[in-house]
């Protein structure tokens, strides 16, 4: 199963806990990252929002702390 079957899976059985986690997960890394994103930009909430790598980086993370949620 790749990333993406098991993002699916997770936002279709457990939306709930895929958000709230989602969301603990930016909040950490966007802390982590004070003034530049890790794509080399400045790290501004709406850049932030819209960053393919981070966006990508919090929904690998948010994969490996919900793994035991995937059967």
């Amino acid at each position: 199963m790749n990333k993406q079957e098991k993002i699916k899976l997770l936002q279709d059985k457990h939306l709930s806990e895929w958000l709230k986690t989602r969301k603990i997960i930016k909040d950490e890394l966007s802390s982590k990252q004070p003034i530049f994103c890790i794509c080399g930009k400045l790290a501004t909430g709406l850049h932030e929002d819209s960053c393919r790598k981070f966006n990508k980086t919090i929904d690998k993370e948010t994969v490996n702390r919900l793994k035991y949620l995937i059967l």
